[in-house]
């Protein structure tokens, strides 16, 4: 445990049940950035949709707008996990009062993130993000007792005090018999609060959402949970769902915006919260320009958490310097064998002295599991150190673009729109074998050499299979 885990650490709650519950305007609209980083000139965010309003029996636009305070800027992927975070801590009191005391350790271990200074620093951060972060919702916020779309104007949170561990120390001998003397606290805004005590919340199964691997998984989970509650069968518009409630770039084109949502839609699918759909049938063309998303709620309600064996190898990376976060990817997305060889490679390297100039320990063994290095002769990894190296290209990779089939689909491939090439490449992804689509789905934010090889290694076997069989 750190010094300030050692610090803040307090006596376990008693009574406490795991309920967790999420605020359902909050489940609505994003109201923090799906990526972990922001443009320091980028100040706002605006989301807006179009929906029934019962009260009035017709259509209202909805308009979310989150203005930043200029020291701390936009509220992050990592910022909203923390308010849902505070969310449950205020859940655990019963939402009796807008002025909760916690513990950062606390608050840490809610999350599921590591024991360190870091984590206390980003906790602190967030805190105060949020306190400059203005949400201003036109005909956007649900009041629960007035049941109408109403205009609100607020800061999520009022007022926090975060203690240092000399504070914490000096309190403590104040306290007499009143530990929450000692604790550091946070006071909701007013509108929030009444929100949750008027009961516009839901139930949420944290441990599913703290267990997925990305920001937009996370996002769509929140607002298809929401969904469901309803009806089991949604049919969106593609872009106001990408761009108003998950909070992908309004710049992204259809096809991009299908290539994003992708990997958070295949994730949902296996972890059995989605049902699975093909392609054609999650995407549905309405006209030229304009997109349908279809989403089906799994018919059973087992969503697929990490196993026991899986939490195993999550403490080994971690126990090498590799995040919780990271490690659970990687073990949601490699095999146990993989994984375990980098493992012996990575401890063998460091026992032997083969390390070399390797400074970042922690980042050489996730990307020797990404990129599936080998270590040489592995026949002689006692006799001396070894010197790892990534895997060898394979041959036919190295004349790949020679082959007579390569020059074929080429030229296929030049003939197709836009349009086409998008069907063919979401066509030759669901065809391809588990493997390739792992290596693809890890590449696709960054589209790195590996990813560019992984895709095309994809598209051409897919037109062997099919295009240049007919």
């Amino acid at each position: 445990m750190s010094r300030e885990g050692i610090a803040e650490i307090l006596p376990t709650r008693t009574g406490t049940q795991q309920r967790y519950r999420d605020e359902l305007n909050f489940a609505e609209f994003p109201i923090a950035s799906v990526s972990d980083t922001i443009a320091d000139n980028q100040k706002t965010l605006e989301f807006s949709d179009e929906i029934f309003d019962p009260s009035t029996g017709s259509t209202v636009t909805r308009t979310l707008s989150i203005t930043a305070a200029d020291k701390f800027g936009l509220p992050t992927a990592l910022d909203d996990e923390v308010l849902l975070g505070l969310m449950q801590l205020s859940c655990e009191q019963g939402f009796t009062d807008r002025k909760v005391h916690f513990s950062r350790y606390e608050l840490i271990k809610l999350l599921g993130w590591r024991d360190e200074s870091k984590s206390y620093k980003r906790i602190e951060d967030s805190l105060n993000r949020w306190t400059g972060v203005t949400l201003q919702y036109r005909k956007a916020w649900w009041s629960k007792e007035e049941q109408c779309w109403v205009n609100e104007t607020f800061h999520v949170i009022d007022q926090v005090t975060v203690f240092d561990r000399e504070r914490i120390a000096r309190r403590r001998k104040m306290a007499k018999g009143s530990p929450e003397k000692a604790l550091s606290s946070f006071v909701w805004n007013e509108t929030v609060f009444q929100s949750f005590k008027a009961g516009y919340i839901k139930s949420l199964d944290f441990d599913f959402f703290k267990s997925l691997d990305s920001a937009i998984s996370k996002r769509m989970f929140r607002f298809l949970d929401k969904r469901f509650y309803h009806k089991a069968r949604w049919e969106f518009d593609l872009r106001v769902f990408a761009c108003e409630h998950v909070g992908l770039s309004k710049n992204y084109s259809n096809s991009e915006l299908k290539r994003k949502l992708l990997p958070a839609v295949r994730e949902l699918e296996h972890r059995g919260f989605l049902e699975r759909l093909s392609d054609s049938d999650r995407f549905v063309q309405v006209r030229v320009g304009e997109w349908k998303v279809v989403f089906v709620k799994a018919g059973k309600r087992v969503m697929n958490l990490p196993r026991e064996e899986d939490d195993s190898l999550v403490r080994e990376l971690t126990a090498r310097g590799i995040t919780e976060r990271s490690a659970r990817k990687l073990v949601s997305q490699y095999e146990r064998p993989r994984i375990e060889e980098k493992l012996k490679l990575f401890d063998a390297l460091r026992t032997r002295g083969g390390e070399g100039g390797i400074r970042n320990r922690a980042g050489w063994l996730y990307a020797a599991i990404v990129h599936d290095y080998s270590d040489g002769e592995k026949t002689n990894v006692v006799s001396k150190p070894i010197v790892a190296k990534p895997a060898a290209k394979s041959q036919a990779a190295k004349t790949e673009e020679k082959l007579p089939e390569v020059e074929a689909f080429d030229r296929y491939w030049e003939s197709l729109d836009e349009a086409a090439r998008d069907s063919f490449e979401r066509e030759a992804f669901a065809a391809a074998p588990m493997f390739l689509q792992k290596q693809y789905l890890e590449g696709v934010d960054l589209k790195g050499s590996l990813w560019k090889v992984t895709r095309r290694r994809i598209l051409v076997g897919h037109f062997a299979a099919t295009v240049a069989k007919a």
